[in-house]
């Protein structure tokens, strides 16, 4: 009962939360959240905005990336403010929307992702193209912007793997619980109100 809680999906019913501890789109103390924002998302940011702004480059806008089922890129500004962002299919989205959208398309499994551009095997085809495009998303926001990246959620470390294989020189915060982190400090300052 004394735990405090966020969930972007539907809570089994076995696990009994209060609801009087979930926390909201309305406890982050970023400015200009759409109310419709995932709280997994505003955590992050949160988190990111707030370990940015106690280093050198605190008077810079950055961008949260969590890699995560939908790989969400969001754009922070360097006074707190929510300016935007983009949603795409993360990883296994990707590789399940191929194989349930198209015939005889066998979803693989995420072993390893495969080296060589253009692959033979139509299962290895599938990881190619999937991680490409969202390495590729990392490495247009980063030219675009030239701004300071933040890195969370399951996929980010296959993605890091793929940068670096392909010798892709970046500079990414890589903070694999950024959402939990942001999490634990909104509930240290809702329990110290």
């Amino acid at each position: 009962s004394q735990l405090s809680w966020a969930s972007v999906g539907p809570i089994p019913e076995k696990i009994k939360l209060s609801p009087a501890n979930k926390i909201n789109i309305n406890n982050i103390p970023l400015i200009n959240l759409p109310s419709n924002l995932g709280i997994d998302r505003a955590l992050a940011s949160w988190s990111a905005f707030k370990k940015q702004s106690s280093l050198n480059s605190k008077d810079q806008d950055l961008v949260v990336i969590d890699a995560g089922t939908i790989m969400s890129v969001t754009k922070i500004t360097k006074k707190g403010e929510f300016a935007g962002g983009q949603l795409v299919s993360g990883l296994k989205l990707q590789l399940s929307s191929m194989s349930n959208g198209a015939l005889n398309l066998e979803q693989p499994e995420i072993d390893s992702i495969p080296i060589e551009t253009f692959q033979y095997d139509t299962k290895n085809a599938m990881l190619r193209g999937a991680i490409n495009c969202l390495s590729g998303i990392i490495l247009q926001i980063s030219e675009e912007t030239k701004l300071p990246i933040w890195l969370c959620g399951g996929d980010a470390p296959i993605i890091l793997k793929e940068l670096r294989n392909k010798n892709i020189n970046i500079f990414i915060n890589y903070y694999p619980n950024l959402v939990l982190e942001g999490m634990i400090d909104i509930d240290q300052n809702l329990n110290s109100i």
